[in-house]
């Protein structure tokens, strides 16, 4: 049978399935597994190697960035505990603020309150004045009255003590022009209590 240009197989074909068997496996050689160096166990060696000695980490050359490392470790964690701090300042002063916030609302609604009272005690003020006013020519006009009406009462009062003072004057009269008639001497006359009466009260009235 021809070839095709193909170089004739010689000997017997490895299967696909050959390659992966377990025989196969266990002829290839299996990859070595390096021993796993911690930042815990660098401090401790300066050189470590694997256990054919293939490979060899120089941890000298690690001493300057497991330092920086560190220091930076150290730095963050500072600065967290700046954040912590600043933070609960900050809470701080926003309690703070909000006292002080309710405290000037309460003050501005105190003043609010006050300025209504002050406006009410000048409108109140307002009105007192006008009924002290009214007040004072009410108790005039009450005064005048209550002159007036003694003034007529005076005038009452002395027409009827005139009246009463002019009967017993004639009856007085009477009783001594009986008298001269029999004795033909005349008795003295005394004052009258009505002329008395009447300058009592027009004194009172000229004074008042």
């Amino acid at each position: 049978m021809p070839n095709n240009g193909n170089p004739p197989h010689i000997g017997p074909s490895i299967d696909e399935s050959e390659r992966h068997s377990p025989v196969a496996e266990a002829r290839e050689p299996r990859p070595r597994k390096e021993p796993i160096i911690t930042t815990a166990d660098a401090p401790n060696q300066s050189r470590s190697t694997t256990a054919d000695g293939d490979l060899e980490v120089d941890h000298a050359a690690l001493d300057e960035p497991r330092g920086n490392w560190q220091a930076a470790r150290e730095a963050s964690a500072r600065a967290d505990s700046q954040l912590s701090l600043v933070l609960q300042r900050l809470e701080d002063n926003a309690e703070r603020r909000s006292a002080d916030e309710a405290a000037l609302q309460a003050a501005v609604d105190q003043q609010a309150e006050l300025k209504r009272a002050i406006k009410t005690a000048a409108d109140q003020r307002e009105t007192l004045r006008k009924a002290r006013s009214k007040a004072q020519r009410e108790a005039e006009e009450a005064h005048e009255r209550a002159q007036a009406a003694e003034a007529k009462y005076d005038e009452a009062l002395l027409v009827e003590v005139l009246a009463a003072q002019k009967n017993k004057d004639l009856a007085v009269a009477d009783g001594q022009a009986d008298a001269v008639d029999t004795d033909g001497v005349a008795s003295p006359v005394a004052p009258s209590t009505a002329q008395t009466t009447a300058a009592a009260v027009t004194a009172r009235n000229a004074g008042a």
